[in-house]
């Protein structure tokens, strides 16, 4: 049977450095075209949402999600309170994650609750906006004739989204999301702290052997350097033996993360909340660690923060579904149909411990 070349964007792993992201129209990936030239400074057309928001306050449900659902849904939250602080200064969070949540840059007061989280303003009749992350689609700003600039990271999907239903320019031109607050001033230098937590370690983990390999391959490329090594495991995932070079942090709470985070130079991680929360991490002086995601089955695109200092290495099947803007979960995609495509354990420690590297100044190529 004759094979083709290969119709999947990339067959080979691929580095992808934070930060916005402008491409020629012709390489853009699929999404929805913004009604306005918001780079050239245009404005949505105006909307009857934002008097009602700003009279009657508004409310956004969460659900019952993970922690990264969570964490990137704060952007919606983020666009509403700049929309409505003139009228709403304080907003008020109800859920599990009030411990969390009260080290965020947004000005809210944290209620802790079993069930899902929300965050309020006060207000007569609130306005209900609901974070669901399968559906707002990658936005494309036209420009120039030749360029455009990709909304694809979640965040920003759901920032411009309230800006579109309320009329109103909103001010941020990347990377809404809020931080949260450390009090580590300083990080140890060359510290690389590795996050092998996952929602599913069946498909979404890089396994922490090859974390180690990771660790390996720093160390050789600067033999002199004082590297230190550290790695978060889930509550349930003890360590293997054979890691010695590597302090084991098992099942830290996420609060205590942020300073873990802080003290680091560098994060390498699943896909995961907790390296979307290091990626959110801020130090008094407003820098954070150098952040790089490790994606197999989902887009790298859209599931990141979009901030400058998070970065992915991403198997080609994960570049499939950011060019095409589509999910597994949501499409009914097996990812499996792909054979290895999708499989995160095929990125070579190499490639990832090389990029890395990069990322944090340590060394040019």
């Amino acid at each position: 049977m004759r094979t083709d070349h290969a119709l999947i964007p990339t067959d080979r792993p691929i580095c992808r450095h934070g930060g916005q992201t402008f491409v020629r129209r012709e390489q853009a990936p699929l999404g929805r075209l913004l009604p306005y030239r918001r780079s050239n400074g245009e404005r949505p057309p105006p909307q009857r949402a934002l008097g009602t928001v700003r009279e009657n306050g508004w409310q956004i449900d969460l659900g019952t999600r993970g922690l990264g659902d969570v964490l990137l849904g704060l952007a919606m939250a983020q666009a509403l309170h700049e929309a409505s602080r003139d009228q709403f200064s304080h907003l008020a969070y109800v859920g599990p994650r009030a411990d969390l949540l009260v080290r965020c840059t947004l000005p809210l007061d944290a209620t802790p609750a079993n069930g899902p989280h929300s965050i309020t303003t006060d207000g007569p009749a609130l306005i209900r906006f609901d974070a669901i992350p399968e559906n707002p689609p990658a936005r494309l700003d036209l420009v120039d004739a030749e360029v455009v600039q990709v909304h694809a990271s979640l965040p920003m999907r759901y920032y411009l989204d309230v800006e579109q239903s309320l009329g109103v320019r909103l001010p941020a031109d990347t990377d809404p999301c809020p931080r949260f607050r450390s009090t580590v001033t300083t990080p140890a230098p060359y510290h690389v702290l590795f996050v092998s937590t996952t929602s599913r370690p069946d498909r979404k983990d890089y396994g922490i052997d090859k974390f180690d390999a990771v660790a390996a391959r720093l160390a050789v490329r600067q033999p002199d350097a004082p590297w230190r090594f550290s790695l978060i495991t889930a509550p349930d995932q003890p360590a293997p033996a054979s890691i010695s070079q590597i302090e084991v942090i098992q099942g830290p709470p996420a609060v205590d993360c942020l300073d873990l985070f802080a003290r680091a130079e560098l994060v390498v991680g699943n896909d995961t909340g907790l390296t979307h929360l290091a990626a959110l991490t801020t130090r008094p002086d407003s820098t954070g660690p150098t952040v790089v995601g490790l994606y197999g089955r989902h887009g790298h695109a859209k599931w990141i923060t979009g901030s400058p200092r998070h970065h992915a290495v991403a198997t080609p099947f994960s570049q499939l579904m950011s060019v095409a803007d589509a999910c597994p979960v949501r499409d009914g995609y097996d990812d499996t149909v792909w054979s290895t495509a999708s499989d995160l354990r095929t990125i070579p420690a190499e490639l990832v411990a090389d990029f890395a590297g990069r990322c944090a100044g340590w060394w040019d190529s």
